[in-house]
C-alpha cells in the first residue's frame, strides 16, 4: 500500500486540477491579481465605494507564519522548503437588497493587514453578481494588464543577461 501511495496522490492532484469549474478559474484569476496589487491601487478603488458596503470581520487580519512545502520533481517525496509570512482576513458583508450575506477572504504575502483586508472585501464583493462586472472592468483587468507590464519589464531587464551554454564538438569526438 505504501508504494501506491505516491501514485494515488499524483492521479488526486491531476483531477482535482482539471476538476475546476469555471467560476473557481475566474475567482482565482482576480484573487491573484488582487493578492499582487499595488496596495495603493486598491486603496483608490477602495476610497470610491467602501463608505456604503457595510461590513464586519469574522476573522480580523492577523499575520503568521506558514510552512511551505514542495516536491522532489513537482510530484515526488515532500519536503519542507521553508516558512513564509503571511497575512490573513476574513469579512462577512451585510445583506443589502436581496443579496445573501457574503463572506470574503484573503491570504497575502507578507506583512500587510490593510491589504489583507482590501482584499478579503473586494473578494466578497466580486461574489456578488451587481459588483462583479463593474469591479472586473474598473479594477482586476487593469491590475492583471499593470502585472502584465511588470513581468514583461523584468523579462526585458533580465533577457540582456542571458547567456546561452552550447556544446563544442572536438575533433575527435566526432
Amino acid at each position: 500500500m505504501a508504494e501506491s501511495y505516491p501514485e494515488a496522490r499524483i492521479d488526486v492532484q491531476k483531477s482535482t486540477i482539471g476538476a475546476l469549474s469555471e467560476a473557481q478559474r475566474i475567482r482565482q484569476r482576480r484573487m491573484a491579481a488582487l493578492a499582487l496589487a499595488d496596495e495603493k491601487a486598491l486603496e483608490a478603488e477602495a476610497a470610491k465605494i467602501f463608505a456604503s458596503i457595510p461590513y464586519t470581520f469574522l476573522r480580523r487580519p492577523e499575520s503568521g507564519l506558514i510552512m511551505l512545502e514542495g516536491r522532489a520533481g513537482n510530484f515526488g517525496q515532500r519536503f519542507n522548503l521553508g516558512e513564509m509570512l503571511i497575512t490573513r482576513c476574513v469579512v462577512r458583508l451585510e445583506a443589502q437588497d436581496n443579496e445573501a450575506i457574503t463572506e470574503g477572504y484573503a491570504f497575502i504575502q507578507g506583512n500587510r493587514p490593510r491589504h489583507a483586508e482590501l482584499v478579503a472585501v473586494f473578494d466578497a464583493l466580486l461574489q456578488l453578481d451587481d459588483w462583479a462586472e463593474s469591479l472586473e472592468r474598473s479594477l482586476i483587468e487593469p491590475l492583471m494588464a499593470e502585472r502584465e507590464e511588470q513581468l514583461r519589464k523584468r523579462a526585458k531587464e533580465t533577457a540582456r543577461t542571458k547567456v546561452d551554454f552550447f556544446t563544442l564538438v572536438r575533433g575527435e569526438d566526432a
